[in-house]
């Protein structure tokens, strides 16, 4: 196996009970399971981010994003992992990965392995990272155990380097939109 990389995203902005900003589907229709306006904004600055990103990101050969059902019906019906790359994969021309959706992280951790891609990236939902994380390199040891709720601007770096037999941890800022976390 050669070295690998998953970055891993959270799905961009959605309501907060303490900001009037409502949540919109792409065409502006008010839709309480899609991104808000700046959730769009986002979405179309990391289309623009990773065709030509900066290192140590990479253009993604792959995009894994947590489906909004599973295919028992059950989920969160959250449209908002999938809305957040679609402009990157229609720029890039991919069909994101919806296979698997919150709550299946143990198997999304282990298809992201077995599909042997890299540089894959992934958006998911901030609290279920950490055990997605966990499942992509078998250890809760390497990357944090939690994703802060405020936190919209980090991209979480998992690399298997072939050479030390090992993966390693590092988080990027996106650097996107005004008012993010420095």
């Amino acid at each position: 196996m050669a070295d690998r990389l998953v970055m891993i995203i959270r799905h961009a902005e959605k309501p907060v009970p303490e900001q009037p900003e409502r949540d919109v589907d792409e065409l502006g229709q008010a839709d309480e399971k899609s991104l808000t306006v700046r959730g769009w904004q986002r979405a179309g600055a990391l289309a623009h981010l990773f065709v030509d990103p900066p290192p140590p990101l990479q253009v993604p050969v792959a995009i894994v994003a947590s489906a909004p059902i599973k295919k028992d019906g059950s989920g969160t019906r959250s449209l908002r992992p999938t809305q957040t790359v679609a402009p990157l994969a229609r720029r890039l021309q991919f069909v994101p990965d919806t296979t698997f959706s919150k709550g299946q992280e143990e198997q999304a951790g282990r298809a992201i392995i077995l599909q042997n891609l890299s540089p894959v990236l992934v958006c998911w939902q901030h609290e279920a990272i950490p055990r997605l994380s966990a499942a992509v390199v078998a250890s809760a040891a390497i990357a944090p155990t939690v994703w802060d709720d405020a936190d919209y601007d980090s991209i979480w770096l998992l690399t298997f380097s072939e050479a030390d037999l090992r993966w390693a941890f590092q988080s990027e800022n996106q650097h996107l939109l005004a008012g993010g976390r420095p």
